[in-house]
């Protein structure tokens, strides 16, 4: 192992892993994870992977959305995210005829949602489900590919965004490289993550939620931010969100995502009489909790920047 952020190669354990060889079966659940390690010299939390990059491209081609009552109610979910972050983007950006691309597409709803506002849209999206909703749903071209494989011009978009994208990335670093010479001087990318160093993480440890098999990195605002003026761009905000659900979906995501945990079970029960009744179902329930963040990092106008070697050689070899 080298680390992604700093190319140490001293780690400590924190976490064992728990999937054993079902990480096809776990790859979307939540508490089922491989060994999970901090880079002794910058802090960066990665997990060990025992799987090649087709190995993992292959899985999120295949991940389905659409075939169960928890992707249905998860497009209505992401609606309500969508509209704060695009308040945030315009305290940022200008939308107004700008070429979005978004990383990380899903089924469309973020485009969808943008789409007005802006003056082109496009995508990328390693789901060929979630691709072929996006291009239908929303009009836009949206390419079902890995970020190192998409066919992007360089110095083309004024914006660009990764919601809750940046911890799925096999190689972070050489993405986020990538996508730095997309940007136009000027143009702004915008990513939200958890935070792995807030506290209700350290209070969790092992039970942390966002520890799962295709979370392959967790970040924080000060790893992340150091990920990317490493890679030229220049950080302008940084800011704590809280995430809303419905009771509906709530409930739905604790039976999916955590069904051998016995206090998800519990609270399960506790919500399945009130998830029924349509009065109740869409109550709005937030989760007092500072875990997730938005950064915004732009590419300085006047890019004068000389890039370390180790990260133009990578944005290659990507």
């Amino acid at each position: 192992m080298k680390c992604n952020l700093c190319d140490g190669d001293r780690f400590s354990l924190l976490f064992e892993g728990n999937i054993a060889h079902d990480t096809v079966d776990r790859f979307s659940q939540y508490a089922h994870y491989g060994d999970i390690y901090r880079c002794d010299s910058c802090g960066l939390v990665a997990q060990k992977l025992d799987h090649s990059v087709e190995e993992i491209l292959e899985n999120l081609k295949n991940e389905k959305y659409l075939d169960e009552k928890i992707g249905e109610l998860n497009l209505a979910e992401k609606q309500h995210h969508f509209d704060m972050l695009i308040r945030y983007i315009r305290e940022h950006r200008q939308l107004d005829g700008a070429r979005v691309l978004d990383v990380g597409a899903n089924t469309g709803v973020f485009l969808k949602r943008v789409k007005p506002l802006a003056g082109e849209i496009h995508g990328i999206e390693p789901s060929q489900e979630a691709t072929q909703l996006a291009e239908r749903e929303c009009g836009a071209v949206v390419q079902n590919t890995a970020v190192a494989d998409a066919d992007l011009q360089d110095g083309s978009f004024d914006v660009i965004t990764m919601w809750d994208v940046v911890e799925h990335l096999y190689d972070p670093k050489s993405d986020l490289d990538f996508l730095y010479s997309k940007l136009k001087p000027g143009g702004v990318l915008f990513i939200t993550t958890h935070d792995v160093e807030e506290l209700f993480a350290r209070l969790t440890g092992r039970h942390y939620p966002m520890l799962m098999y295709q979370h392959f990195y967790h970040f924080s605002k000060r790893t992340l931010s150091a990920m990317l003026e490493n890679a030229g761009y220049r950080v302008v905000g940084v800011q704590y969100h809280y995430k809303s659900w419905s009771l509906a979906y709530l409930h739905e995501l604790l039976s999916k995502l955590w069904p051998e945990n016995f206090a998800a079970r519990s609270l399960g029960l506790l919500l399945t009489p009130f998830a029924r009744l349509p009065g109740l179902r869409n109550l709005r329930i937030t989760v007092p909790i500072r875990n997730f963040f938005i950064i915004a990092a732009e590419k300085p106008a006047a890019d004068t920047s000389i890039k370390p070697e180790s990260a133009k050689s990578q944005a290659v070899s990507g």
